[in-house]
Formats: structure tokens, C-alpha cells, sequence
């Protein structure tokens, strides 16, 4: 037996690393082929299952018309060379490390840095009829995340694509932790990671949004407070910091970055 694809898919839970299996293996080791009734079935294969990335359905549609040539459609992207060219009111996905982003960006960008699962998030925040412009730092960093998009099929929805402007007008505060450590009741903390790992909760009070629904739930944040973010370990935090500081403008947003870990350690004692 052959797997259908390798581990680490969004497609279910607690996928196996082997490259080939057998039969008689899976009856003896898969937690799903063991005897069970039907409801009991039913429910453990459906606990704890990963979230549906907004770009799933639109690549079961893809692959049933037949998508473009991969090489053809990434050439087709449309490059932008200035960003007065920008049409007002479209998304613009910066891929550029947080820090970067935090010390200038562009007025309602996201900050959803290229790395490993780039076009997984690419595809949980963004919906698949949603136009974006891409920006990157260097010519071999926007041709790599152009070609990331394009795995899911998302290459037609760039509006453009562009390198960094000189001018970046909006930063991002920067955050005192001295503050959290504090007083963390004086923040309206959002931890943005997935239900099951909110489980164990690092802050009891936050306020538990995951971050593929953040853009539609942002009107849920309250404003009376500065906004601290977090998740797991700062890649999804820079996202949805970014995320909350468009949706809310009139609010003060912090991302706990890769600090969270500090509090992590103090949770788990």
C-alpha cells in the first residue's frame, strides 16, 4: 500500500511518516481500523481534526476543470513596479520577516512571512475570489512565494507583484514586556492559535480566535485596551498583529512574537 500523498496535509489528523505500509500492518496499528461501532467511529475521526483551509474547496473545482500550466500561469502573474500603481482598498501580502515588517510596511498590509507553509496560510486567510498584490525584498524571494501561490492555485488572484518600496510609511508599536509581565489585565490578549492547542492556555483570560477566522472575527477584539497577539511561537502572531491593526485601526495592536515562549514556560509551571 501506497500512500495518496505524504504526511503533514491539512487533510486529516495524525497522518503517518511511512512511505508504504501493508494491509495487515494498518489493521494492527491504525487507530481507525480497529474494532469500533459506527458512532465510535464517526467520533474519534472527526475529534481534534485540523481547521479547512478556505483554499480547499477551490482546489477540488480546480482539479476537476483542469488548472492552467503550472510554469505558463506563474510568468502570467503581472509585475508592479512602483506602489503608486496599487489599486486603493486590495490586499497586499508582505512576506518579509516580521521585524522588517514591524519597522515599516505598507498601509493595510498583512505580514504573512514566506517560510515552510507559506501557501497553506496564503489559502486559510485569503479567500480563493479574493484579489491580493504580493511583496517581497528580492527578485528570488517574490519569483519563490509567486510559485507558492501557484501550488494552490492562487496565482491568478495577484493583482501584482512587486518588490519592497523605498517608502514605507506605517510601523508597528513597539511592545514593552515588562508591561505583560506586569500587568497582562491591562491588554485584551487574542491567542489565535488552533482550538486544540488552546487547551492549554498560556494567558486563561485571552480571548481565543484562531487566525484562519481572525479577518472575519476581528469586530469581536475589544478596543478599550492596547490588543496583545500571540500564538505558538511568533509566526502566526506577525499575521494576525498585522491583521487586527487593519481591521482596527483606532486600536494600539502588539505582537508577542517569539516571546511568547517566555510565557509558555510560566504557564506550563
Amino acid at each position: 500500500m501506497y500512500p495518496a500523498h505524504g504526511p503533514g496535509s491539512l487533510c486529516g489528523k495524525t497522518t503517518s511518516t511511512d512511505l508504504d505500509s501493508s494491509i495487515g500492518k494498518e489493521l494492527k496499528t491504525n487507530y481507525a481500523l480497529q474494532p469500533m461501532s459506527q458512532e465510535e467511529f464517526i467520533k474519534v475521526l472527526l475529534e481534534d481534526q485540523p481547521f479547512v483551509p478556505k483554499y480547499f474547496g477551490h482546489d477540488v473545482v480546480l482539479n476537476r476543470l483542469g488548472a492552467q500550466p503550472f510554469e505558463d500561469s506563474v510568468r502570467a502573474v503581472p509585475r508592479v513596479h512602483s506602489a503608486t500603481e496599487l489599486v486603493p482598498g486590495t490586499l497586499i501580502i508582505d512576506t518579509r520577516p516580521a521585524a522588517q515588517f514591524r519597522a515599516g510596511h505598507l498601509p493595510g498590509a498583512i505580514n504573512l512571512m514566506d517560510g515552510g507553509k507559506f501557501e497553506t496560510w496564503l489559502g486559510s486567510i485569503v479567500g480563493p475570489k479574493e484579489k491580493f498584490y504580493l511583496l517581497a525584498d528580492t527578485q528570488i524571494a517574490l519569483d519563490t512565494v509567486i510559485r507558492k501561490s501557484a501550488k494552490i492555485g492562487y496565482e491568478t488572484n495577484i493583482e501584482g507583484a512587486l518588490l519592497t518600496p523605498s517608502q514605507l510609511p506605517t510601523s508597528s508599536p513597539d511592545l514593552d514586556l515588562a508591561r505583560v509581565r506586569e500587568r497582562p489585565d491591562n491588554f485584551t490578549i487574542v491567542d489565535i492559535r488552533n482550538r486544540a492547542e488552546t487547551e492549554q492556555p498560556i494567558f486563561p483570560e485571552a480571548l481565543k480566535i484562531p487566525l484562519p477566522e481572525l479577518r472575519e472575527r476581528a469586530h469581536e477584539v475589544p478596543t478599550d485596551k492596547p490588543i496583545l497577539v500571540h500564538c505558538a511561537g511568533g509566526y502566526r502572531s506577525a499575521a494576525g498583529s498585522s491583521i487586527l491593526q487593519v481591521a482596527l485601526p483606532q486600536a494600539e495592536v502588539f505582537d508577542l512574537g517569539e516571546a511568547v515562549t517566555e510565557f509558555q514556560s510560566q504557564a506550563v509551571h
